[in-house]
Protein backbone atom coordinates (compact mmCIF):
# COMPACT_ATOMS: atom_id res chain seq x y z
CA UNK A 1 0.00 0.00 0.00
CA UNK A 2 1.07 3.62 -1.21
CA UNK A 3 0.11 6.33 1.34
CA UNK A 4 0.49 9.82 -0.42
CA UNK A 5 -0.36 13.33 0.16
CA UNK A 6 -1.66 16.22 -2.12
CA UNK A 7 -1.93 19.65 -0.89
CA UNK A 8 -4.30 21.47 -2.76
CA UNK A 9 -4.75 24.45 -0.40
CA UNK A 10 -4.56 26.78 -3.13
CA UNK A 11 -7.08 24.97 -5.64
CA UNK A 12 -9.70 24.68 -2.52
CA UNK A 13 -11.84 27.21 -3.94
CA UNK A 14 -11.96 26.68 -7.52
CA UNK A 15 -15.08 25.65 -9.72
CA UNK A 16 -12.98 23.23 -11.39
CA UNK A 17 -9.96 21.28 -10.03
CA UNK A 18 -8.13 18.66 -12.04
CA UNK A 19 -6.20 15.55 -10.39
CA UNK A 20 -3.75 13.95 -12.93
CA UNK A 21 -0.97 12.36 -12.96
CA UNK A 22 1.17 15.01 -13.07
CA UNK A 23 0.14 16.88 -9.73
CA UNK A 24 -1.44 14.06 -8.02
CA UNK A 25 -0.41 10.39 -7.12
CA UNK A 26 -3.74 9.72 -9.62
CA UNK A 27 -1.61 6.41 -11.64
CA UNK A 28 -2.97 7.05 -15.11
CA UNK A 29 -4.93 10.16 -16.77
CA UNK A 30 -7.88 7.84 -18.34
CA UNK A 31 -10.18 6.91 -15.46
CA UNK A 32 -12.90 4.42 -16.58
CA UNK A 33 -15.51 4.62 -13.42
CA UNK A 34 -15.83 6.48 -9.86
CA UNK A 35 -17.52 5.18 -6.80
CA UNK A 36 -18.18 6.54 -3.35
CA UNK A 37 -18.04 4.83 -0.20
CA UNK A 38 -19.89 5.17 3.00
CA UNK A 39 -17.11 7.03 4.33
CA UNK A 40 -17.05 9.67 1.25
CA UNK A 41 -13.64 8.55 -0.18
CA UNK A 42 -13.62 8.36 -3.80
CA UNK A 43 -12.02 5.02 -5.60
CA UNK A 44 -10.89 5.83 -9.08
CA UNK A 45 -10.63 3.01 -11.34
CA UNK A 46 -7.67 3.81 -13.75
CA UNK A 47 -6.06 1.88 -16.63
CA UNK A 48 -2.64 1.49 -14.31
CA UNK A 49 -4.47 0.82 -10.88
CA UNK A 50 -6.94 1.95 -8.31
CA UNK A 51 -6.75 4.97 -6.60
CA UNK A 52 -8.49 5.76 -2.92
CA UNK A 53 -8.62 9.81 -1.66
CA UNK A 54 -10.08 10.89 0.97
CA UNK A 55 -9.44 14.37 0.12
CA UNK A 56 -6.62 14.51 2.12
CA UNK A 57 -4.26 11.59 1.42
CA UNK A 58 -4.47 8.78 -1.32
CA UNK A 59 -3.63 5.50 -1.16
CA UNK A 60 -2.94 3.80 -4.94
CA UNK A 61 -3.21 -0.34 -5.13
CA UNK A 62 -1.45 -1.84 -8.09
CA UNK A 63 -0.16 -5.61 -8.77
CA UNK A 64 3.13 -4.58 -8.21
CA UNK A 65 2.68 -3.38 -4.27
CA UNK A 66 -0.93 -5.21 -3.58
CA UNK A 67 -2.86 -8.39 -4.32
CA UNK A 68 -5.34 -6.69 -6.95
CA UNK A 69 -5.04 -9.29 -9.71
CA UNK A 70 -4.86 -6.72 -12.31
CA UNK A 71 -3.85 -2.76 -12.99
CA UNK A 72 -6.67 -2.27 -15.22
CA UNK A 73 -9.98 -1.45 -13.49
CA UNK A 74 -13.12 -1.32 -14.35
CA UNK A 75 -15.34 -0.92 -11.53
CA UNK A 76 -16.16 -1.69 -7.70
CA UNK A 77 -18.74 -2.01 -5.85
CA UNK A 78 -19.70 -1.92 -1.99
CA UNK A 79 -20.95 -4.85 0.09
CA UNK A 80 -23.19 -4.46 3.97
CA UNK A 81 -20.05 -5.03 5.45
CA UNK A 82 -18.05 -2.14 3.58
CA UNK A 83 -15.45 -5.44 1.49
CA UNK A 84 -14.83 -3.32 -2.05
CA UNK A 85 -15.90 -5.50 -4.78
CA UNK A 86 -13.13 -4.72 -7.50
CA UNK A 87 -13.79 -5.48 -11.43
CA UNK A 88 -10.52 -5.87 -13.73
CA UNK A 89 -10.20 -6.46 -17.45
CA UNK A 90 -7.72 -9.27 -17.21
CA UNK A 91 -7.77 -10.46 -13.80
CA UNK A 92 -11.53 -11.49 -12.94
CA UNK A 93 -13.27 -9.55 -9.84
CA UNK A 94 -11.69 -9.59 -6.21
CA UNK A 95 -13.24 -8.68 -3.00
CA UNK A 96 -10.72 -6.55 -0.81
CA UNK A 97 -11.53 -5.91 2.76
CA UNK A 98 -8.79 -3.16 3.68
CA UNK A 99 -5.93 -5.72 4.21
CA UNK A 100 -6.71 -9.16 2.11
CA UNK A 101 -7.68 -9.47 -1.30
CA UNK A 102 -9.48 -12.73 -2.65
CA UNK A 103 -9.49 -12.93 -6.29
CA UNK A 104 -12.16 -14.72 -8.07
CA UNK A 105 -11.08 -15.56 -11.89
CA UNK A 106 -11.88 -18.18 -14.65
CA UNK A 107 -9.43 -20.58 -13.46
CA UNK A 108 -10.14 -20.39 -9.87
CA UNK A 109 -13.93 -20.67 -10.16
CA UNK A 110 -17.19 -21.17 -12.19
CA UNK A 111 -16.34 -17.49 -13.56
CA UNK A 112 -17.06 -17.53 -17.59
CA UNK A 113 -14.38 -14.34 -18.47
CA UNK A 114 -11.42 -12.70 -16.75
CA UNK A 115 -12.78 -9.52 -18.36
CA UNK A 116 -15.46 -8.19 -16.03
CA UNK A 117 -17.12 -4.85 -16.67
CA UNK A 118 -19.08 -3.84 -13.45
CA UNK A 119 -20.49 -5.65 -10.69
CA UNK A 120 -24.19 -5.41 -8.99
CA UNK A 121 -24.62 -6.45 -5.64
CA UNK A 122 -28.29 -7.10 -4.79
CA UNK A 123 -30.19 -7.13 -1.28
CA UNK A 124 -29.54 -10.89 -0.81
CA UNK A 125 -25.94 -9.84 -1.24
CA UNK A 126 -25.52 -11.78 -4.30
CA UNK A 127 -22.78 -10.72 -6.91
CA UNK A 128 -24.31 -10.22 -10.45
CA UNK A 129 -21.03 -10.18 -12.38
CA UNK A 130 -21.39 -8.42 -15.37
CA UNK A 131 -18.39 -10.30 -17.99
CA UNK A 132 -18.11 -10.15 -21.74
CA UNK A 133 -19.06 -13.80 -22.08
CA UNK A 134 -21.75 -13.66 -19.79
CA UNK A 135 -23.61 -12.85 -16.60
CA UNK A 136 -22.35 -14.31 -13.35
CA UNK A 137 -24.47 -14.60 -10.33
CA UNK A 138 -22.16 -15.39 -6.87
CA UNK A 139 -24.04 -16.19 -3.55
CA UNK A 140 -20.18 -16.27 -1.73
CA UNK A 141 -20.12 -20.03 -2.71
CA UNK A 142 -21.16 -20.80 -5.99
CA UNK A 143 -21.13 -18.95 -9.47
CA UNK A 144 -24.54 -19.70 -11.45
CA UNK A 145 -23.87 -18.68 -14.91
CA UNK A 146 -26.23 -17.41 -18.02
CA UNK A 147 -24.79 -16.99 -21.41
CA UNK A 148 -26.13 -17.24 -25.33
CA UNK A 149 -26.37 -21.00 -25.01
CA UNK A 150 -27.98 -21.90 -21.78
CA UNK A 151 -29.99 -19.14 -21.20
CA UNK A 152 -32.43 -16.37 -23.41
CA UNK A 153 -29.71 -13.61 -23.37
CA UNK A 154 -29.36 -11.79 -26.76
CA UNK A 155 -25.73 -11.52 -26.52
CA UNK A 156 -23.11 -12.74 -23.83
CA UNK A 157 -21.74 -8.98 -23.60
CA UNK A 158 -22.89 -7.59 -20.32
CA UNK A 159 -21.73 -4.06 -19.18
CA UNK A 160 -24.15 -3.56 -15.86
CA UNK A 161 -27.24 -5.14 -13.54
CA UNK A 162 -30.11 -3.18 -11.84
CA UNK A 163 -32.31 -4.95 -9.26
CA UNK A 164 -35.77 -3.79 -8.92
CA UNK A 165 -37.28 -6.48 -6.66
CA UNK A 166 -36.38 -10.18 -5.32
CA UNK A 167 -37.51 -11.40 -8.35
CA UNK A 168 -36.67 -8.72 -11.20
CA UNK A 169 -33.26 -7.73 -12.44
CA UNK A 170 -32.32 -5.70 -15.60
CA UNK A 171 -29.41 -6.36 -17.55
CA UNK A 172 -27.60 -3.95 -20.17
CA UNK A 173 -25.58 -5.47 -22.93
CA UNK A 174 -23.20 -4.30 -25.70
CA UNK A 175 -25.27 -5.04 -29.10
CA UNK A 176 -28.14 -6.95 -27.45
CA UNK A 177 -30.39 -4.19 -25.79
CA UNK A 178 -31.99 -4.43 -22.59
CA UNK A 179 -32.61 -7.44 -21.14
CA UNK A 180 -35.39 -7.91 -18.05
CA UNK A 181 -34.94 -11.22 -15.83
CA UNK A 182 -37.48 -12.60 -13.88
CA UNK A 183 -35.88 -14.91 -11.67
CA UNK A 184 -34.40 -17.11 -15.01
CA UNK A 185 -37.12 -15.69 -17.60
CA UNK A 186 -35.60 -13.23 -19.79
CA UNK A 187 -37.57 -10.72 -21.67
CA UNK A 188 -35.14 -8.85 -24.63
CA UNK A 189 -35.71 -5.23 -26.25
CA UNK A 190 -33.95 -4.14 -29.24
CA UNK A 191 -33.49 -1.87 -32.08
CA UNK A 192 -34.59 -4.41 -34.72
CA UNK A 193 -37.47 -6.01 -32.96
CA UNK A 194 -38.82 -3.30 -30.46
CA UNK A 195 -37.21 -0.10 -31.98
CA UNK A 196 -35.79 0.49 -28.97
CA UNK A 197 -33.59 3.27 -28.80
CA UNK A 198 -30.04 2.19 -29.09
CA UNK A 199 -28.74 -1.54 -29.21
CA UNK A 200 -25.80 -0.77 -26.42
CA UNK A 201 -26.70 0.44 -22.65
CA UNK A 202 -23.30 1.45 -20.88
CA UNK A 203 -24.59 2.35 -17.43
CA UNK A 204 -28.27 2.51 -15.61
CA UNK A 205 -30.35 3.09 -12.61
CA UNK A 206 -33.58 2.86 -11.49
CA UNK A 207 -35.49 5.74 -9.67
CA UNK A 208 -38.02 5.91 -6.89
CA UNK A 209 -40.73 5.76 -9.55
CA UNK A 210 -39.95 2.60 -10.70
CA UNK A 211 -38.51 4.38 -14.27
CA UNK A 212 -35.11 2.87 -15.63
CA UNK A 213 -32.94 5.21 -16.66
CA UNK A 214 -29.78 4.16 -19.55
CA UNK A 215 -27.24 6.07 -20.46
CA UNK A 216 -26.72 5.15 -24.17
CA UNK A 217 -23.53 5.63 -26.70
CA UNK A 218 -25.63 6.28 -29.80
CA UNK A 219 -29.68 6.80 -28.42
CA UNK A 220 -28.36 8.83 -25.29
CA UNK A 221 -30.37 9.56 -22.38
CA UNK A 222 -33.14 6.34 -22.37
CA UNK A 223 -36.27 6.54 -19.98
CA UNK A 224 -38.13 3.12 -19.85
CA UNK A 225 -41.12 2.16 -17.69
CA UNK A 226 -43.91 -0.81 -17.77
CA UNK A 227 -42.60 -1.87 -21.21
CA UNK A 228 -42.63 1.84 -23.23
CA UNK A 229 -39.79 4.24 -23.55
CA UNK A 230 -38.88 7.88 -24.35
CA UNK A 231 -35.31 9.29 -25.85
CA UNK A 232 -33.88 12.57 -24.80
CA UNK A 233 -31.82 13.08 -28.31
CA UNK A 234 -30.47 15.94 -30.16
CA UNK A 235 -33.36 15.58 -32.53
CA UNK A 236 -36.34 15.95 -29.93
CA UNK A 237 -34.49 17.29 -26.61
CA UNK A 238 -32.11 19.79 -25.76
CA UNK A 239 -29.43 16.80 -24.91
CA UNK A 240 -26.25 18.62 -26.26
CA UNK A 241 -25.39 14.81 -27.72
CA UNK A 242 -26.54 11.50 -28.42
CA UNK A 243 -23.32 10.02 -27.61
CA UNK A 244 -23.50 9.23 -23.75
CA UNK A 245 -20.81 7.00 -21.68
CA UNK A 246 -21.96 7.33 -18.08
CA UNK A 247 -24.90 8.39 -15.40
CA UNK A 248 -25.73 8.63 -12.28
CA UNK A 249 -28.28 11.06 -10.30
CA UNK A 250 -27.99 13.37 -7.03
CA UNK A 251 -30.10 13.92 -3.99
CA UNK A 252 -33.01 15.52 -6.21
CA UNK A 253 -32.51 12.97 -9.02
CA UNK A 254 -31.36 15.65 -11.38
CA UNK A 255 -29.33 13.39 -13.69
CA UNK A 256 -25.66 13.96 -14.39
CA UNK A 257 -23.76 11.87 -17.57
CA UNK A 258 -20.47 11.83 -18.71
CA UNK A 259 -20.26 12.11 -22.61
CA UNK A 260 -17.83 10.94 -25.45
CA UNK A 261 -17.64 14.75 -26.74
CA UNK A 262 -19.72 17.24 -24.33
CA UNK A 263 -17.86 16.71 -21.17
CA UNK A 264 -20.44 16.50 -18.27
CA UNK A 265 -23.73 17.02 -19.09
CA UNK A 266 -26.78 17.38 -16.64
CA UNK A 267 -30.69 17.26 -16.80
CA UNK A 268 -33.06 19.15 -14.70
CA UNK A 269 -36.73 17.85 -15.94
CA UNK A 270 -36.28 18.75 -19.70
CA UNK A 271 -33.79 21.10 -19.08
CA UNK A 272 -30.07 20.05 -20.47
CA UNK A 273 -26.88 22.02 -19.57
CA UNK A 274 -23.12 20.57 -19.80
CA UNK A 275 -19.46 21.82 -19.11
CA UNK A 276 -16.65 21.04 -21.39
CA UNK A 277 -13.58 22.27 -22.64
CA UNK A 278 -14.87 25.43 -24.69
CA UNK A 279 -17.05 26.84 -22.10
CA UNK A 280 -15.46 25.54 -18.54
CA UNK A 281 -12.36 24.42 -16.49
CA UNK A 282 -13.57 20.44 -17.65
CA UNK A 283 -9.84 19.36 -19.17
CA UNK A 284 -11.35 16.69 -21.49
CA UNK A 285 -14.65 16.45 -24.34
CA UNK A 286 -14.89 13.02 -23.48
CA UNK A 287 -16.29 11.99 -19.34
CA UNK A 288 -16.04 7.89 -18.77
CA UNK A 289 -17.73 8.30 -15.20
CA UNK A 290 -19.64 11.01 -13.48
CA UNK A 291 -20.42 10.37 -9.81
CA UNK A 292 -22.02 12.21 -7.22
CA UNK A 293 -21.12 13.19 -3.65
CA UNK A 294 -23.81 13.98 -0.97
CA UNK A 295 -22.33 17.37 -0.63
CA UNK A 296 -23.49 17.53 -4.12
CA UNK A 297 -20.13 17.89 -5.40
CA UNK A 298 -19.42 16.34 -8.47
CA UNK A 299 -16.44 14.24 -10.02
CA UNK A 300 -16.00 12.95 -13.25
CA UNK A 301 -13.60 10.39 -14.71
CA UNK A 302 -11.96 11.63 -18.17
CA UNK A 303 -10.45 9.86 -20.97
CA UNK A 304 -7.02 10.97 -21.02
CA UNK A 305 -6.54 14.39 -18.51
CA UNK A 306 -7.55 12.87 -15.24
CA UNK A 307 -10.01 13.11 -12.88
CA UNK A 308 -12.15 17.14 -12.09
CA UNK A 309 -14.23 17.78 -9.12
CA UNK A 310 -16.56 20.03 -10.06
CA UNK A 311 -17.68 22.06 -7.38
CA UNK A 312 -21.28 23.81 -8.80
CA UNK A 313 -22.07 25.95 -5.96
CA UNK A 314 -19.03 28.09 -7.56
CA UNK A 315 -20.11 28.20 -11.19
CA UNK A 316 -21.00 32.15 -11.41
CA UNK A 317 -21.31 32.03 -15.30
CA UNK A 318 -24.34 31.66 -17.22
CA UNK A 319 -25.57 28.24 -17.07
CA UNK A 320 -24.15 26.52 -20.03
CA UNK A 321 -27.36 24.89 -22.01
CA UNK A 322 -28.74 24.33 -26.07
CA UNK A 323 -31.38 27.11 -26.65
CA UNK A 324 -32.60 25.46 -29.60
CA UNK A 325 -36.33 25.44 -28.28
CA UNK A 326 -36.14 26.38 -24.66
CA UNK A 327 -39.78 25.71 -23.97
CA UNK A 328 -41.10 22.61 -21.88
CA UNK A 329 -44.90 21.76 -21.40
CA UNK A 330 -45.63 19.59 -19.23
CA UNK A 331 -47.52 16.66 -18.20
CA UNK A 332 -48.23 16.02 -21.86
CA UNK A 333 -51.19 14.20 -21.89
CA UNK A 334 -52.63 16.97 -20.04
CA UNK A 335 -55.92 16.10 -18.13
CA UNK A 336 -56.86 20.02 -16.58
CA UNK A 337 -53.78 22.36 -16.09
CA UNK A 338 -50.65 22.58 -18.44
CA UNK A 339 -47.66 23.85 -16.89
CA UNK A 340 -45.46 26.18 -19.95
CA UNK A 341 -41.69 26.53 -18.71
CA UNK A 342 -39.54 28.91 -21.20
CA UNK A 343 -36.44 28.19 -19.62
CA UNK A 344 -34.84 31.69 -19.27
CA UNK A 345 -37.01 33.40 -21.52
CA UNK A 346 -40.11 35.29 -20.62
CA UNK A 347 -43.51 34.61 -22.23
CA UNK A 348 -45.22 36.95 -24.41
CA UNK A 349 -48.64 34.57 -25.79
CA UNK A 350 -49.68 31.02 -25.57
CA UNK A 351 -51.96 30.03 -28.23
CA UNK A 352 -53.10 26.43 -28.52
CA UNK A 353 -55.14 25.39 -32.03
CA UNK A 354 -56.72 21.97 -32.92
CA UNK A 355 -55.08 19.93 -35.82
CA UNK A 356 -57.10 21.85 -38.33
CA UNK A 357 -55.64 25.51 -36.82
CA UNK A 358 -58.63 26.75 -35.10
CA UNK A 359 -57.85 28.48 -32.08
CA UNK A 360 -58.99 27.20 -28.94
CA UNK A 361 -57.12 29.38 -26.28
CA UNK A 362 -54.84 31.96 -26.25
CA UNK A 363 -53.46 34.44 -23.75
CA UNK A 364 -51.32 37.28 -24.47
CA UNK A 365 -49.53 38.93 -21.44
CA UNK A 366 -48.96 42.95 -21.69
CA UNK A 367 -45.68 42.69 -19.48
CA UNK A 368 -44.65 39.44 -20.28
CA UNK A 369 -44.89 36.76 -17.56
CA UNK A 370 -41.98 35.01 -16.22
CA UNK A 371 -40.38 32.16 -17.62
CA UNK A 372 -43.10 29.60 -16.06
CA UNK A 373 -46.86 30.52 -15.70
CA UNK A 374 -50.06 27.40 -15.83
CA UNK A 375 -52.94 27.41 -17.89
CA UNK A 376 -56.46 25.71 -17.72
CA UNK A 377 -57.55 23.38 -20.49
CA UNK A 378 -60.80 23.03 -18.95
CA UNK A 379 -63.27 24.21 -21.60
CA UNK A 380 -61.47 22.32 -24.20
CA UNK A 381 -62.15 18.69 -25.45
CA UNK A 382 -60.20 15.75 -24.90
CA UNK A 383 -57.60 15.36 -28.31
CA UNK A 384 -54.93 15.93 -29.82
CA UNK A 385 -53.71 19.79 -29.90
CA UNK A 386 -50.50 22.58 -30.89
CA UNK A 387 -49.67 24.31 -27.93
CA UNK A 388 -47.40 27.41 -29.42
CA UNK A 389 -45.22 29.91 -26.72
CA UNK A 390 -43.83 33.20 -28.15
CA UNK A 391 -41.20 34.43 -26.09
CA UNK A 392 -40.91 37.70 -28.08
CA UNK A 393 -37.55 36.16 -30.06
CA UNK A 394 -39.06 33.31 -31.32
CA UNK A 395 -42.44 31.20 -31.15
CA UNK A 396 -41.85 27.29 -30.39
CA UNK A 397 -44.93 25.00 -30.94
CA UNK A 398 -45.42 21.37 -29.45
CA UNK A 399 -47.96 18.63 -29.96
CA UNK A 400 -50.21 18.53 -27.04
CA UNK A 401 -52.67 15.72 -25.48
CA UNK A 402 -55.49 16.68 -23.73
CA UNK A 403 -57.24 13.42 -21.88
CA UNK A 404 -60.71 13.50 -20.08
CA UNK A 405 -60.59 14.36 -16.92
Amino acid sequence: MIFLFLSLATQGQQTFTVFNRFNSPLPDNQCRYIAIDSLGRKWFCTEYGLAIYNDTTWEVYQTSNSGIPDNSVKHVAFDRLGNAWISTQNGGICKFDGTNWTVYNHSNSGMPSDYVRSVMIDRSGRKWICTDSGLSIFNDTLFENYDILNSSLPVNNITSAVQENDSVTWLGTINGGLVKMNRTAMTNWNVPVNGFPDNSILQMFLDTSGILWMACPTGALVRFYQGSWFSYNTSGSLIPTNSLTSLTHDSLWNDYMGSNDKGIVKRVNNDFYFWNTSNSGVPDDAVFSVAVERTGLVWAGTESQGVVRFDENLWTGPLPYLNLNPVSVYPNPVSTMVQVDAGRERIHKITVRDVTGKELFSESYTIPALSHTVISLNRIPAGMYFISVNTGSKTCTKKLMKVQN
